[in-house]
């Protein structure tokens, strides 16, 4: 099955912006009907090209303490280490990395003392992490979900294909 196509992407970049604009608004600003915007994003959503979710702001749902935790693993141990990361509800990102760190993972506590109890009992008893370094974020400077943009940008327009020149008689 083909990839998005640029209509398709221009669609989930509208949504990144507004996902509550109606599929009408978003005809209008892709040059489509409604009814094939329609199906073009019901297509993208059962094929998982992006989801449709509310996305909380972690301090006013009381997530205070946010932490960045690089984590030195055994390397036979890395899918199941990821695996058992992936299931823990205090992690919102699981990254495995190259470099210093072979995963990285994200975390939003309530409390340093709730991230003090996560790092303790919880993620010091996980078979496979040989050691962790945890960076507590100070401020976020910028939060966006909106991926892809940046990739547009730089990519150089599409060419056409040029016709050949008629021989000379």
């Amino acid at each position: 099955m083909p990839g998005p196509d640029e209509i398709d992407r221009q669609l989930i970049r509208e949504l990144q912006s507004d996902a509550r604009q109606s599929n009408v608004a978003l005809a209008q600003k892709v040059g489509l009907t409604e009814g094939a915007v329609r199906r073009r994003i019901d297509n993208l959503l059962k094929t998982g090209g992006f989801r449709i979710v509310a996305i909380g702001d972690p301090e006013l749902l009381g997530l205070r303490t946010h932490a960045v935790i690089g984590i030195r693993a055994d390397i036979n141990r890395l899918e199941d280490l990821s695996a058992e990361l992936t299931a823990m509800r205090e992690l919102s990102y699981v990254y495995e990395t190259t470099g210093q760190y072979d995963i990285m993972i994200v975390g939003f506590f309530a409390s340093n003392e709730q991230l003090r109890e996560f790092l303790t009992r919880k993620l010091a008893k996980v078979e496979g992490v040989i050691s962790s370094d945890t960076f507590l974020v100070m401020r976020t400077v910028k939060r966006s979900f909106r991926w892809g943009e940046a990739v547009d940008d730089e990519l150089p327009p599409p060419s056409t294909p040029r016709r050949p020149r008629p021989l000379a008689r």
